[in-house]
């Protein structure tokens, strides 16, 4: 159920995209962290990151993706996103290579929350084509960096839109 839940939640949010950027319907952070949650990539769920420093994170978790310098900030104050975005490989050989890309949502100091919401529908479309054919293989060649990003979008569109 949960390969699903990724893939619809990735569908949902596409399609109510502007309804949302546009305030006419709220944007529902609970179903992404759920979906974060459910892929058992983290060593934590997510709501525990945002109130961790860079610092912490580094330390105890960090693949190293993301671009952590304010060491002494909070997670949720980073710039930096990691975009998940092109699946590539042999499923039956055991060969999944994902590929990513920054995204900076404070482009000039200002929020720009189009592309925290792309961050997020387009990291679980990818995130759950790969979830639906090879879930177990998903878990090994995901980047924690990436799916803290996903998170971390979804908090900042929660709470500065």
């Amino acid at each position: 159920m949960e390969k699903l839940d990724t893939m619809m939640l990735a569908d949902d949010l596409a399609l109510s995209q502007d309804k949302i950027l546009n305030g006419e319907q709220d944007f529902d952070a609970e179903a992404v962290y759920k979906v974060i949650d459910n892929l058992g990539v983290l060593n934590n769920p997510i709501k525990d990151y945002f109130d961790m420093t860079e610092e912490e994170y580094y330390e105890a978790e960090s693949d190293h993706k993301l671009t952590l310098i304010k060491m002494a900030d909070k997670l949720t104050d980073l710039h930096d996103r990691i975009l998940t975005n092109h699946v590539d490989g042999y499923v039956d050989k055991d060969e999944i290579n994902l590929t990513y890309n920054h995204e900076n949502p404070y482009e000039d100091d200002f929020y720009d929350p189009a592309t925290d919401y792309r961050v997020i529908v387009y990291s679980l479309k990818v995130i759950g084509a790969v979830q639906s054919i090879a879930a177990k293989d998903l878990q090994e060649v995901l980047a924690k960096d990436a799916v803290l990003s996903v998170g971390l979008a979804a908090y900042a569109l929660a709470h500065n839109a």
